[in-house]
């Protein structure tokens, strides 16, 4: 289920950019020059079916609204592989949710999602190659990514297309959002009215008043909030169906290898995922989570819980440490950083047929 309520066509798909409806157009199809200007393309000449794919599996159309946005280009396979799925990542800069981020995309190219039914590919493999080369690899060799980049219009950093357990193609857009573009962009607000997930970034740091967290808050120039302004924006904005939200969401406790001796954070942190999918270990682990922020967080940290008809919770670690001059001295380890997206996946419909695991069954 959207977040959106717009009613669409047969063929129709929401920009992920502007939120108006596009429809494919070979007449408004461009490819990227080595200098990654975009030129225009014609299909004429593609009479060769294997050639054709190829060369549109790597183009973009030009999405025809041009009011108040900047010009932007849509992926091809993003228009023509179903009804898309958008994610966008909502917290405080520095709170770890880019590096949450980058280890869901990691686990998904590693083949995790296979032993639940969901196999992928990327929507455009250029720009995929760019994301694995500037963010997983980096990361993964110990580097910390630089802050999520300030802008006043929202694009997706990653894009993926996902062959769900019913075996139907879904391209999955994930979104990297500034908690500061937040607070201040109205069109980056305006783009969360249409998307249909969100996962929410919960730095311990912030959030827990816990005693043996002081010593590295003092080390970063941190101190315990009531709430973070970021998910307070998103939630006052987006549109409800009565009293709560409809939108599918995850709340996240990230940076848990700062909770990694505090239970019930250990009996978690420790758990590999498992498949098949088991809404009730989600509900199980949501309820725990949900009991250690009432018991160490400001109530409006529970915001997301509390405001929607579909959320679980969880306990994540990208990292599985804290960065020291912009490195992670012992290496880079995640802990459970899929399993948000397990859970979104499953109230969206992607990762199993039984209807006992239907999306209804899977948000608390």
């Amino acid at each position: 289920m959207s977040g959106t309520s717009t009613h669409l066509e047969p063929g129709q798909v929401i920009c992920p950019y502007c939120l108006e409806i596009v429809v494919y157009d070979e007449r408004a199809l461009h490819v990227r020059n080595e200098k990654a200007q975009y030129e225009r393309l014609d299909t004429a000449g593609l009479t060769n079916p294997l050639r054709r794919a190829d060369v549109l599996r790597g183009a973009f159309q030009l999405c025809g609204n041009t009011q108040g946005v900047t010009q932007h280009y849509i992926p091809v396979p993003y228009l023509t592989h179903g009804r898309p799925l958008t994610i966008a990542m909502v917290g405080t800069s520095g709170t770890g949710k880019s590096h949450l981020l980058t280890q869901m995309v990691a686990e998904i190219t590693d083949g995790c999602l296979r032993p639940y039914g969901v196999s992928w590919q990327p929507v455009n493999p250029a720009d995929h190659s760019v994301f694995i080369s500037e963010r997983v690899a980096l990361l993964r060799a110990g580097e910390q990514l630089e802050a999520t980049a300030q802008t006043p219009f929202a694009e997706f950093v990653e894009a993926l297309l996902l062959t769900g357990a019913d075996g139907q193609v879904r391209p999955v857009a994930f979104f990297d959002l500034g908690g500061e573009d937040l607070v201040r962009t109205d069109a980056l607000l305006r783009f969360l009215l249409g998307v249909d997930a969100l996962v929410f970034v919960a730095d311990p740091l912030l959030a827990c008043g816990l005693p043996q967290l002081d010593e590295t808050r003092e080390r970063y120039g941190l101190r315990v909030s009531r709430s973070d302004p970021a998910f307070d924006t998103v939630l006052d904005r987006l549109p409800r169906q009565g009293a709560y939200l409809d939108v599918a969401m995850a709340l996240v406790v990230g940076k848990a290898d700062l909770l990694r001796f505090e239970p019930p954070v250990d009996r978690w942190l420790s758990r590999p995922s498992t498949a098949p999918f088991d809404p009730r270990q989600v509900r199980e682990e949501s309820r725990d989570v949900y009991a250690f922020l009432r018991r160490h967080a400001a109530p409006a940290w529970l915001r997301p819980f509390d405001n929607g008809l579909r959320c679980t919770l969880h306990f994540a670690s990208a990292t599985g440490g804290q960065p020291t001059n912009g490195r992670f001295p012992h290496g880079v380890r995640s802990r459970r950083v899929l399993g948000p997206l397990l859970s979104i996946l499953a109230m969206c419909g992607l990762l199993t047929e039984d209807p006992a695991h239907r999306p209804s069954t899977v948000g608390m």
